[in-house]
């Protein structure tokens, strides 16, 4: 084997050592070969790497600063930045750098984003010179992470190494975020629903994206991963009304109406996808979640013994704590109080229960850290966990109770009974 061959066969191994470390880093340009290749998660180093050889050593290495640059710019804005070029070699260089899309990009640059001045220099050796960039991108900018390439002159790896590549480069990426074109009153509707019942939601809905936008909301359920359970009732049951097209700043209802089927039992878990500007889930409207449990009412009454040793009076409480996560949003129908359906034995005989008390109250606290301000100026919203006692007297005997209890309009509830033992 000639040490031509040899040197040929020993840099593809080194390019190929040198793409598997560069390519996260988008195939960052090392100002030398001989020192430290910097890419934006970090430095490689490998002081072993010596620069390549070729057989009419028709390509040169020059200085490239910096050799990645990153920008982070909103549609309809731009960022200048200077970069400089460097003759490493011995004879005068025409540069002339040019724009080329980032090898493997997902997102494809065009080219027009970018303008660099000035647009060709002639470079003696060993001389600096400085480019300034121009990145704009423009107000109809899809969102995405864009990669390209400022190639300064046309010197490339000899194909023979591997795939094609240019030598003085420098790497460009632009990442332009996705802006918010709506938002929501609040981001979610969880309710406890009834069987037999048609529940109407609205939720207040505002266009920031400062144009006109059209919308399309359609209901999906979440994929259940369990294949035993089933959802409380198909998608298709719930029927959205909304405008097509919502003006620049305008708020608007979209109402949701959510028929729930005598038979339902369990819960629905989904979302709505608002399809804005005919696009799903492109980032720009966050989903508006819906969860509803289906709540069927108790059918046997709750049954507890009890014994008495005295003849003092029995005092029975029974107490609810409801807790309404949607009172602003729903329209219809009107959560209805609680109340308790009761019988109590002594002996096996009838007692009759005296109520002598009736309790209301709860607690409160402010719910506006869930919601925009503009949906909050005019009327606070607060979150409550109203709670609900009723307060019996009996007269008291010694013997054996049997106290049953059938809530209605809950789903739980607590209980206590207090009366007195015989002394010691």
């Amino acid at each position: 084997m000639s040490k031509n061959i040899a040197l040929k066969l020993a840099f593809q191994f080194l390019c190929l050592i040198l793409c598997l470390v560069l390519i996260p880093a988008a195939l960052a340009q090392p100002d030398k070969l001989t020192g430290d290749v910097t890419s934006e998660s970090g430095t490689y180093e490998d002081s072993t790497i010596s620069e390549p050889a070729a057989d009419n050593e028709d390509y040169t290495f020059h200085s490239i600063n910096p050799t990645y640059y990153n920008v982070y710019l909103t549609p309809g804005s731009s960022e200048t930045f200077n970069v400089s070029f460097t003759n490493e070699g011995n004879k005068k260089v025409n540069v002339a750098p040019k724009v080329m899309n980032m090898p493997g990009s997902i997102y494809p640059l065009n080219k027009s984003w970018i303008t660099i001045s000035p647009a060709k220099v002639t470079a003696d050796p060993g001389i600096k010179k400085d480019f300034v960039v121009e990145v704009n991108v423009p107000e109809d900018a899809n969102s995405g992470e864009y990669g390209a390439q400022i190639v300064f002159t046309d010197d490339m790896y000899p194909q023979e190494y591997g795939t094609p590549m240019y030598v003085n480069v420098m790497n460009l990426w632009i990442s332009v975020p996705v802006l918010p074109k709506l938002e929501f009153q609040t981001n979610y509707i969880f309710d406890n629903v009834d069987p037999g019942k048609e529940y109407v939601y609205e939720i207040k809905i505002k266009n920031v994206a400062g144009k006109d936008v059209t919308i399309d909301p359609k209901v999906v359920e979440y994929t259940n991963f369990v294949p035993d359970i089933k959802p409380a009732f198909n998608s298709d049951l719930i029927e959205i009304s909304a405008p097509s097209v919502i003006k620049a700043g305008e708020i608007t209802n979209m109402t949701i109406r959510v028929p729930v089927p005598d038979n339902a039992s369990g819960t629905f878990d989904g979302f709505i996808e608002m399809n804005t500007d005919g696009k799903a889930s492109d980032g720009s409207v966050q989903q508006l979640s819906m969860s509803f449990f289906v709540i069927k009412p108790f059918s046997v009454p709750f049954v507890k013994t009890f014994n008495t040793k005295t003849a003092d009076p029995i005092t029975i409480k029974v107490s609810a704590d409801i807790y309404d996560p949607a009172p602003k949003l729903r329209i219809s129908p009107e959560k209805e109080e609680p109340s308790f359906e009761m019988n109590l034995k002594c002996n096996s005989n009838p007692v009759n229960l005296t109520l002598v008390e009736k309790t209301q109250g709860g607690s409160v606290s402010a719910q506006e850290f869930y919601s925009p301000v503009w949906a909050i100026e005019d009327n606070p919203i607060y979150d409550s966990v109203k709670q609900y006692t009723e307060t019996y007297e009996v007269p008291g005997t010694i013997g054996t109770w049997e106290l049953s209890i059938l809530p209605k309009n809950v789903n739980s509830f607590t209980y206590s009974v207090s009366f007195r033992e015989p002394e010691k």
